[in-house]
């Protein structure tokens, strides 16, 4: 998994979720650990492995997507000669494609549900600050990542904890519907004193969420 401006050499947390194969991966825990990245790189990896994939890339909002998962993918991509970047898609020279989309309302959805790649439905679906979707939204990546480019497919879900009614944490953390992946901070080996002074001033429930990584 590199680019070829850099090798990405992942955290030790990471390695685990990198190669698990789980229909539905769930990367939570506090700020700063490196769960975009995690999810960036191992969707850019899926795509050069396996000609002809498809996979999506969201944003509760669709234009929500520049500065966070796109951001985050061309990163990820850095130099690479195999790959173009265009605003609503990544191509590959081997045929597979990453389309960025939202779930934001029903112009979104329909454009969502509109995408396929050369073999098919989508084999890989990557929803960022998955706290700001609905079960209904989650439903609707589940039913839309049936591809078969290879013999697995991936919902990954990227998230700081929210409160725990929410259908994330019963559903997929409790439910055990989900491969679950702790990180924060601490797991960060570049993060630097000022990371964990920003985070040290939080209060209340921020504080527990973004800091600690509990679900309160």
């Amino acid at each position: 998994m590199s680019n070829l401006t850099a090798i990405f050499e992942p955290y030790p947390w990471q390695i685990a979720p990198l190669i698990d194969k789980a229909p539905v991966l769930l990367l939570t825990g506090s700020q700063n650990g490196g769960k975009s990245q995690c999810a960036a790189e191992k969707m850019h990896a899926y795509m050069l492995k396996y000609p002809g994939a498809c996979g999506i890339a969201s944003r509760k909002a669709r234009e929500w997507c520049k500065g966070s998962v796109r951001m985050m993918l061309e990163y990820a991509i850095g130099e690479d000669k195999r790959v173009q970047s265009f605003d609503d898609r990544i191509d590959y020279s081997n045929g597979s494609k990453i389309y960025y989309g939202g779930m934001l309302d029903k112009k979104q959805r329909e454009a969502i549900r509109s995408i396929r790649g050369n073999q098919g439905e989508p084999d890989m679906f990557w929803m960022e600050e998955a706290n700001a979707y609905t079960r209904q939204d989650y439903e609707e990546a589940d039913s839309r990542t049936r591809g078969h480019v290879t013999d697995w497919t991936q919902i990954i879900l990227t998230t700081n904890p929210d409160m725990p009614q929410h259908w994330i944490y019963t559903d997929l953390i409790l439910g055990g519907q989900a491969s679950v992946y702790y990180s924060g901070v601490k797991d960060n080996q570049r993060a630097t004193q000022a990371d964990f002074d920003r985070l040290d001033r939080l209060t209340g429930v921020m504080r527990d969420r973004l800091r600690d990584g509990k679900w309160v």
